[in-house]
Order: C-alpha cells, then sequence, then structure tokens
C-alpha cells in the first residue's frame, strides 16, 4: 500500500474549488471589517489626545492668568 495523494473526481475539485473561493472572499470580507475598525480606533485615540491637550492648554491658560503682572 502507498501513502500517495489521489487526486479527487472533477466533482469533488469543484466543490472544493468552490469552497476555497468563498472561505477566501469571506477572509476578505472579514479583513476590511478589521480595518474599519482599527480606522474607528485610530479616530477614537487621535480625539483622546487632541482632548487631553487641548484640557492642558486650558489648565496652563487658567494657572497664567492667576499669576501677578
Amino acid at each position: 500500500m502507498t501513502n500517495q495523494p489521489r487526486i479527487p473526481d472533477p466533482e469533488t475539485s469543484k466543490r472544493l474549488l468552490a469552497n476555497l473561493r468563498k472561505t477566501h472572499l469571506e477572509m476578505q470580507e472579514f479583513n476590511e471589517e478589521l480595518a474599519e475598525i482599527n480606522a474607528r480606533l485610530a479616530q477614537y485615540i487621535s480625539q483622546q489626545k487632541l482632548q487631553r491637550v487641548r484640557h492642558c492648554l486650558d489648565v496652563l491658560t487658567v494657572e497664567s492668568e492667576k499669576l501677578p503682572d
């Protein structure tokens, strides 16, 4: 007995190829969804940084106004 792989019949080959194509498209869809989530997170992080900078500027402005001339 040999352990050589056998070539599947044409019907099986068609079915396997269709499954591979479907899986490939599903992975593309998933990757696009991940890219969208990543972009949203990047935007959120950027907004948080901007809010922190503005808050620090506000605090410094208030403190500088309290200093005697």
